[in-house]
């Protein structure tokens, strides 16, 4: 085990947080006063500055971790262990995540149609508006569905590996001296927290600025316990930045154009049938990974 996972430093907790949570809450709030990058059309310019600012826990986690505690780089990229997993398994892991994520939002948009919080649209109409052509479903689930799963992942890598290296890297190895269910309802609570200013800016919640602050620490206490149980399982960094991608992916997918006027409180991915899909899922996690 690292250092980090023997004894507690709440001096290296605190020297990340304070300046991650600083630069990161100046740099979203002017992000959301500037652009507009939630509607239905990314504003790539937004989008591009977003992943910058993602990528602050995970820049200062290199910087504080390599350069002034003068610690290895790897104990960041294995997180737990300061090694890796046998590479087989944990391209198995991979590739299992790349398809239990989509599933698990086909299951929570399907609890929402099926206790009625929301409808879903087969034409795609807002999505045919905004191209200006119809939609064909065969089109949809050949193309749009396949590059969520696929595509997606890969792209959403290189902006979410940098809140990894910071929040699964850096700092869930330090809080698991405090044992396994303080240091992931923790960690839920801070990473959920860093969005605050994005959720008061219509991130995820568009028009619930406090009761979306709080389900966002809800639903990054369920989706990081999934990723804090894989990540430190198979002592990787990348594979969290993985997982995240591919949630990130299936956010932006068609099911935002299926279910265009779901309440964001009680339906789809992140609202109450997402956490209850997601919490049995990292569960489940945890049950079945005990072992390793």
């Amino acid at each position: 085990m690292t250092r980090a996972a023997n004894k507690p430093d709440l001096k290296g907790v605190l020297l990340f947080l304070g300046p991650t949570f600083f630069v990161s809450w100046i740099a979203q709030i002017e992000f959301v006063r500037t652009n507009d990058p939630f509607g239905d059309v990314p504003n790539m310019f937004g989008m591009a500055i977003l992943t910058g600012i993602m990528w602050i826990p995970g820049l200062y986690a290199v910087l504080l971790h390599c350069m002034v505690q003068r610690r290895p780089f790897r104990e960041l990229w294995h997180p737990s262990t300061g090694r890796a997993a046998p590479k087989q398994s944990v391209w198995k892991a991979y590739a299992a995540t790349m398809l239990i994520i989509p599933l698990i939002t086909a299951c929570a948009y399907g609890l929402t149609w099926l206790f009625g919080l929301g409808t879903p649209d087969w034409q795609f109409a807002r999505l045919a508006d905004l191209q200006g052509s119809p939609v064909s479903i065969p089109d949809v689930l050949g193309i749009m569905l396949p590059a969520s799963i696929v595509i997606g992942p890969l792209i959403n890598t290189a902006a979410t590996l940098g809140e990894e290296l910071g929040w699964r890297g850096f700092l869930l190895p330090r809080l698991m001296v405090l044992g396994k269910i303080r240091a992931y309802l923790l960690l839920g609570v801070i990473w959920g927290l860093w969005h605050a200013p994005l959720i008061v800016g219509g991130f995820n919640y568009p028009g619930y600025p406090v009761a979306g602050i709080c389900m966002m620490i809800v639903a990054c206490t369920a989706f990081g316990t999934f990723f804090n149980e894989l990540s430190l399982s198979y002592g990787s960094v990348l594979l969290a930045a993985w997982m995240h991608a591919a949630l990130n992916a299936q956010g932006y997918g068609i099911w935002h154009w299926m279910f265009p006027d779901v309440n964001p409180l009680l339906g789809g991915d992140t609202g109450i049938t997402g956490l209850v899909v997601w919490t049995a899922a990292a569960l489940l996690a945890v049950r079945t990974l005990r072992a390793r």
